[in-house]
């Protein structure tokens, strides 16, 4: 090539190179800011990982302020999650309310709706977050709240499996294993509140089906609940039929952990009345223990236990646990009446963990030695009271006898009715010790404000008319505290003041616990709640009722929810610690699904029947109730 060209072509290279570069300097030196969303997003996410969410939701309602449609109602809704993450719901809930959701965007109207459906359910309304959620697509970015909402939602409803299933979809959408952690203990705890025949029933679906391979776990941990190295043996082969399986990491480690170190305290002291006006009860409870205690197969680990009878006077109890004291225990159970149980709280030091048998209001300090269980009515009505709302109910009257019994319970119901949203319309107390209650009832359903206006239509007119008395339209159902020969009696007063159609429920003091066709087929369409152990038929509780049967037949029956109250003050004292932990957040036990609050008092949470063709039927967990008749059914 010629000089010349030669060096006009370096020439145009180097300009051009010097171009290029001046390009490259102004693309780095020319980037644009970050922008105000990012610069908010970064503060946002800062302030949340201090726990700050109500700083999180004033930087995006701030933010609001001065942003146009629709990036303005996307920091509306950001805000009030983040109020609803700091508790301040009220707040929340009013910024929600002004936005108006058909001018949303499709993105914007999904995310609305899932906070509308997270509201619902933090005011327990499961029914209206499943209906907002229909319109939240599965496969959509609310997808994972989507299934997370449903899941929470179903359980409010006591719809176990459903709120499973939903948890088991949930699963795939997490990637952070600790998030994946707590959705896999959030499975099990709705699982562990089925039956055991529940467990059975619904595994449909062979293996590998992940939801067969939960139930199946749930079961064989039941099982095995009082033998955890017997478990680890069999876990291999589950994993084996269940490869891959959700369950099989951390969780399965998990709970080996936590079932292996349950081990019961090496010398345990029963303080019961077994001679006075409770004895018989007393001796139920003793023998539950018993039977709990030689149902652990491997006797070199069952503790030392030693009984004590604290008699009939509160101070007896006191000087009785300070001797189990000094005689080793490391753990009491008892005693059992409420006067006992105070007079052990008002004692400054209890050196040693003690699980009380009844229960006390706890007003003052909590203790954090004692542990209070009992087979209380209070827990039972409210049970009824979730149970009626759950079935659609909103407007109920109760009905409880004269006296202090009456007025616990009683006001037990409407509180927790209250916090749910129903209407008490009217609260009638009838003389338990009467037959006949046609005054109460007529007056209760306004039959006789329906036959005054009748008498003054006749003044009026001077005529006699045709008149049929018409009952109270208000009334969704009634709520009816009665012993079994009371409700005998009671149930068909209400049918034949025109009350027939009104739902009763009850709690367990309505059934007897022992089949009595003939005189229970006056309870037809009755719905009550009870333990597991009156209600179930799992091989444990078949187990269990056998060995107590053979050592006190003559009383089995009548006093049966005795007896489980003593198995399970037994079984449960190694998980004691950890209640209220992701795996042990409930127990399944005889009694019901026991839960500890933050008083230390363990709560049930029981099993639904309805007396049809005079027996009582199980109701499955999140089953609808056809309660206006008394049509025979099968099992459900």
């Amino acid at each position: 090539m010629h000089p010349s060209r030669l060096a006009s072509l370096l020439v145009i290279i180097a300009a051009a190179g010097l171009f290029l570069l001046a390009g490259c300097t102004s693309a780095v030196r020319e980037a644009p800011p970050a922008t105000a969303d990012s610069r908010l997003q970064s503060q946002v996410q800062a302030l949340e990982a201090a726990g700050d969410f109500q700083s999180a939701a004033a930087a995006y309602l701030q933010a609001a302020e001065q942003a146009a449609a629709p990036l303005k109602q996307e920091y509306l809704l950001s805000g009030a999650d983040r109020l609803i993450r700091a508790g301040d719901y009220e707040r929340a809930e009013a910024i929600i309310a002004g936005i108006s959701a058909p001018g949303l965007p499709e993105a914007q109207r999904q995310h609305y709706d899932v906070s509308q459906a997270r509201l619902d359910l933090i005011r327990h309304r499961p029914e209206q977050a499943l209906e907002r959620l229909q319109a939240v697509p599965a496969g959509g970015p609310y997808q994972a709240d989507y299934h997370r909402l449903r899941a929470e939602a179903y359980l409010l409803e006591n719809n176990y499996l459903s709120s499973a299933r939903e948890r088991i979809a949930l699963d795939g959408l997490l990637s952070d294993p600790q998030q994946k952690l707590e959705n896999q203990f959030a499975t099990w705890e709705a699982l562990t509140r089925l039956s055991d025949a529940e467990l059975q029933d619904m595994r449909l679906a062979p293996p590998p089906d992940v939801l067969s391979g939960w139930l199946e776990l749930v079961e064989l941990t039941r099982l095995y609940l009082q033998q955890p190295q017997a478990l680890g043996d069999v876990i291999p082969h589950w994993q084996t039929r269940y490869p891959g399986h959700p369950a099989s990491g951390d969780f399965i480690t998990r709970l080996r952990e936590n079932l292996e170190t349950a081990i019961q305290p090496q010398q345990i002291a029963i303080l019961l009345p077994l001679s006075g006006a409770l004895a018989e009860a007393a001796t139920a409870i003793r023998d539950g223990i018993l039977a709990a205690y030689y149902d652990t197969s491997d006797g070199s680990q069952r503790p030392v236990l030693r009984i004590y009878d604290v008699g009939a006077n509160p101070a007896d109890a006191v000087a009785r646990y300070q001797q189990a004291v000094a005689d080793g225990a490391r753990f009491v159970i008892g005693p059992l009446r409420k006067e006992e149980v105070q007079a052990l709280l008002q004692q400054e030091q209890l050196p040693v963990p003690v699980l009380t048998l009844n229960q006390v209001d706890t007003s003052g300090d909590v203790k954090p030695s004692v542990y209070q269980f009992g087979l209380a009515p209070e827990d039972e009505a409210r049970e009824v009271a979730r149970r009626a709302w759950q079935d659609g109910h909103r407007r109920a009257i109760t009905l409880v006898p004269q006296g202090g019994w009456g007025e616990r319970v009683e006001a037990a119901f409407a509180d927790e009715w209250s916090k749910l949203g129903g209407s008490l319309i009217d609260h009638p107390v009838y003389d338990p010790g009467e037959t006949d209650h046609s005054q109460v009832i007529s007056a209760t359903l306004n039959l006789d404000a329906s036959k005054a206006r009748q008498a003054s239509l006749v003044r009026v007119t001077g005529q006699q008319l045709e008149f049929e008395p018409r009952r109270r339209q208000d009334v969704d159902f009634i709520f009816l505290l009665a012993t079994p020969e009371q409700a005998r009696l009671i149930r068909p007063q209400l049918s034949f003041f025109r009350a027939q159609r009104v739902p009763v429920y009850s709690t367990s003091h309505v059934y007897s616990g022992r089949p009595d066709q003939s005189r229970d087929a006056d309870l037809n369409g009755l719905l009550f709640c009870d333990s597991p152990w009156t209600l179930g038929s799992g091989s444990d509780l078949r187990e269990l009722k056998q060995d107590i049967g053979e050592r006190r037949p003559e009383n089995a029956d009548i006093n049966g929810r005795f007896y489980a109250l003593g198995v399970d003050a037994y079984r449960i004292i190694p998980h004691l610690g950890r209640f209220g932990g992701s795996l042990f957040g409930s127990y399944h036990g005889v009694t019901g699904n026991l839960m500890l609050d933050a008083r230390q008092q363990v709560h049930r949470t029981l099993t639904w029947a309805q007396f049809r063709n005079g027996l009582p039927y199980v109701l499955e967990a999140g089953t609808e109730t056809a309660t206006d008749t008394g049509t025979p059914a099968p099992r459900e």
